[in-house]
């Protein structure tokens, strides 16, 4: 996506009343419009708009078997010609293009071409280098799974899966007789990501989802017994009676106060000002970004500028100014595996700045850069990065490929989850108190 500043430029421009730097700027906003919509927007030569995404189960993609490899040889050559990371990550193009072929040239399954498709993408080792409109046929509705280490367990699992059979705090240890480290490893080949420890995370958060049965058994640890459960998964999604909300908040005590931020989509920097106004007095904030996977950057540039101190160049190499009602207490921010995208250059500019201090995991290691979203003439959309405007940020750290270091490495103790304590927050408040 395009994260140049055009109001900025043309500020400037009033501000020095040069006629000359009004049009040169005038030219660069043009030129800038012009390639965004070549790399963005322009429907031909495999390029499509966001709006035209349509979703299929992986049992009804709109691609019959005797075209599965036109399909496929589509989608790599725009790979091939479009995707600026195979040197970097070491990947041989031409090996998986071949495998690829082999298996295709004997495939008669929707499903299994479905799963080729995933698995190619994957191979591509980059978060957002994935299909768009392949959904899995069976699934259980909300997030139930949480991630310790290597293992797995049932968090605030939703209505559905509570009557689904479900319980808050259960360790998954097998899936389908497979143990669960082993079936999430197998699973991973099938996830886009940019490091391994989110690669991890998010295979393992498709364990109550399926492309091939609507019946799964897991091996339960509950209050320290074994159980085996046979788990039925629904067919469709069911609307619920509240939408989730992106931003939410509350005073953890008299002095701290702390603010979720679940997405940097649609209004979330608005909801962030408006949560902001509650907790604006106290001297302590924590952000939480740690389920955060994204959205627009500059909905997380908008947040930043209520939380700096000062003008501070940000992760592209622009400049912001804090908010009129900008908060001036101390900040730490709770991070993870899952914090991507638009919440990592968030993350980005928040550390640089030195404005807030970072605790928890590495983030996902993907800013996203500029996105293109492709169709092939079948009806499968994808979408790949294109590249950056800069590979870095303004003090030298790679927009892609690794996580972002917090301050403070805190990972999640199991014995914290299990009496219901937050080992992260808990931190954060003890480097309060000191």
């Amino acid at each position: 996506m395009n994260r140049f500043s055009i109001t900025l430029l043309l500020h400037k421009c009033i501000m020095k009343k040069s006629v000359v730097l009004m049009i040169v700027t005038f030219g660069l906003i043009v030129s800038i419009f012009a390639v965004f919509a070549l790399n963005r927007w322009y429907p031909t030569h495999g390029h499509a708009d966001w709006d035209e995404v349509q979703q299929f189960t992986a049992d009804k993609i709109p691609v019959n078997p005797k075209d599965f490899r036109s399909d496929f040889e589509e989608i790599f050559e725009q790979v091939k010609k479009k995707y600026p990371y195979i040197t970097k990550k070491h990947i041989n193009l031409d090996s998986i293009h071949a495998t690829c072929l082999q298996r295709i040239d004997t495939m008669q399954s929707k499903v299994a071409y479905s799963l080729l498709i995933m698995e190619f993408f994957a191979n591509l080792k980059c978060t957002h280098a994935n299909n768009e409109n392949i959904l899995y046929p069976w699934f259980i509705q909300g997030d139930n799974i949480i991630v310790i280490g290597n293992r797995v367990f049932v968090n605030h699992p939703s209505v559905f899966a509570i009557k689904a059979g479900l319980q808050d705090k259960d360790e998954i240890v097998t899936v389908d007789g497979v143990p669960t480290n082993k079936w999430v490893m197998h699973n991973s080949k099938y996830v886009s990501a940019s490091t391994d420890a989110t690669r991890y995370l998010l295979s393992a958060l498709t364990i109550l989802c399926s492309y091939t049965s609507p019946i799964k058994t897991l091996g339960i640890i509950r209050h320290g017994k074994p159980i085996t459960i046979t788990i039925h998964l629904q067919s469709k999604s069911v609307p619920t009676k509240a939408e989730e909300q992106n931003v939410t908040w509350r005073k953890v005590s008299s002095r701290v106060g702390y603010i979720n931020v679940k997405s940097m989509q649609d209004n979330a920097d608005t909801e962030f000002t408006k949560a902001l106004k509650h907790l604006s007095k106290l001297p302590y904030l924590i952000v939480d970004v740690r389920q955060n996977g994204g959205g627009n950057s500059w909905i997380g540039d908008n947040i930043a500028q209520n939380l700096i101190k000062g003008k501070r160049r940000i992760w592209n190499g622009s400049t912001i100014s804090p908010s009129t009602n900008s908060y001036k207490g101390k900040v730490i921010i709770l991070m993870g595996h899952y914090s991507c995208s638009s919440a990592e250059t968030f993350l980005i500019t928040m550390k640089e700045s030195g404005d807030a201090v970072l605790v928890g995991t590495s983030s996902a290691g993907d800013t996203g850069g500029i996105i293109c979203l492709f169709k092939t003439s079948h009806g499968i959309f994808y979408r790949l990065p294109v590249g950056h405007s800069s590979g870095t940020s303004p003090k030298g750290f790679p927009l892609e490929g690794k996580g972002i270091s917090p301050n403070y490495l805190v990972s999640m103790k199991v014995n914290d989850f299990l009496s219901g304590k937050d080992t992260q927050l808990s931190y954060a408040l003890q480097l309060l108190q000191k």
